[in-house]
């Protein structure tokens, strides 16, 4: 086999080159400590890394969600903790105020602190979390949740939603609670009702109808679950119908501002100039919400009436006041302590999250780091076989034919 000139230049700039390129991916693997530079070095080990690669960015997302979340739950559970405070303040005046020789005037002193009270109470269900969203509105985080009506009472204007945030590949959790769970979905020790203006209504300005209070329990029982329903038929007369019969139980009563209207055991006013056709509702309920509870006793004390009937019936406000706050803090106790709970379960999700980075990250560096006395020996061998090639190749150039004609 004959060998020419040529192929004897080719073949050995071909094995420079290769030896060459050899040493240069070398050096980047010591450059850039990675043994794996490209699919083609090691197509399994590379499909492998990118999967390593995709857990670690997926897990550190799992670790930022849990950083929020855990903020938000401890700024609720707090918050939760100031309305506590707030709410058995409330019930200490509340106790104070079943002192018998108190008059009308020291009940109305203790309605304005309470009334004070009551205002920083709205504010705390109000508060907003970190990003300027309203802590308690459910999936509404830019509704305000308790908002005053027409009447000046509170009503809870969010829903009832929940937001999620997930923490692991199967692992949400709750990071709000709305309102309505916690503050306005409170047992009621007794039966109760709430007050309603008709949006419908047209005078203007609108009259207004007091949160009211139930004077007469045992009357106003024997009534449940029915509704009231008042209609004006002019600015001087309206009737009392309930709600689902029609049947009418009072009759062109006459109207004034501000008096108070008893039927069936309950009691309210309604103040303003209504016309013809407003009407007002008067809606039975089992349930009665915190801040509804502030306004009725408030209700109470500024309208308390000094006589054995009066008396009878302010020390059953006294003692249904007073369990139904107890109420209201065991809801919000209980609120607390699913914060807790899940506080807990995103804290052994974290832990998790952390072992498994570590994890993830040895597996990863035996995959793709290279290994430095291997690399720096590896060169050297390759440093020497490029000089052998470079000599070898000097060598079989100079060779001449003429060389040996003498």
């Amino acid at each position: 086999m004959r060998i020419s000139t040529q192929q004897l230049f080719d073949r050995g700039l071909q094995q420079i080159q290769d030896v060459t390129a050899q040493q240069q991916k070398t050096q980047l693997q010591l450059a850039t400590g990675k043994k794996v530079l490209t699919p083609a070095d090691d197509p399994v080990a590379s499909t492998r890394i990118l999967e390593l690669n995709q857990e670690l960015v997926l897990n550190n997302q799992f670790q930022r969600n849990i950083e929020l979340v855990d903020g938000s739950l401890k700024y609720q559970d707090n918050t939760l903790g100031g309305i506590n405070d707030v709410v058995q303040r409330i019930r200490e005046l509340t106790v104070s105020a079943g002192n018998g020789t108190f008059s009308a005037e020291d009940l109305n002193s203790i309605a304005a602190e309470i009334d004070e009270r009551l205002d920083q109470l709205a504010g705390l269900l109000n508060s907003k979390d970190a990003s300027g969203g309203f802590m308690f509105a459910g999936y509404q985080g830019n509704t305000q949740p308790f908002q005053l009506n027409t009447s000046g009472a509170y009503e809870y204007e969010a829903d009832e939603g929940k937001r999620f945030v997930q923490i692991d590949a199967s692992v949400s959790i709750v990071s709000t609670s709305n309102g309505k769970d916690i503050f306005q979905d409170v047992a009621s020790v007794k039966n109760t009702f709430f007050t309603v203006a008709n949006a419908s209504n047209q005078a203007n300005p609108p009259a207004q109808i007091t949160v009211g209070q139930v004077i007469d329990q045992d009357l106003y029982d024997a009534f449940y679950p029915e509704d009231l329903t008042i209609v004006f038929n002019s600015a001087t007369d309206f009737n009392v119908t309930e709600t689902s019969t029609g049947r009418t139980i009072l009759a062109n009563a006459p109207y004034q501002s501000n008096q108070a209207i008893v039927v069936n055991g309950v009691q309210f006013e309604i103040a303003g100039s209504p016309i013809a056709g407003d009407s007002f509702t008067v809606e039975s309920t089992q349930k009665q919400g915190l801040l509804t509870t502030v306004e009725k006793f408030v209700y109470g004390l500024q309208n308390f009436d000094d006589s054995d009937v009066g008396r009878d019936s302010f020390n059953d406000l006294l003692a249904t006041t007073i369990a139904n706050l107890d109420n209201a803090e065991t809801s919000i106790l209980e609120a607390r302590g699913q914060i807790g709970a899940r506080l807990n379960a995103i804290e052994t999700t974290d832990e998790q999250l952390k072992d498994v980075e570590i994890l993830t990250q040895e597996i990863l560096t035996g995959l793709e780091s290279v290994d430095y006395a291997e690399a720096v020996s590896l060169l050297s061998v390759q440093q020497f076989t490029l000089q052998a090639a470079y000599s070898s190749y000097a060598q079989i150039t100079s060779i001449s034919l003429f060389d040996r004609l003498g």
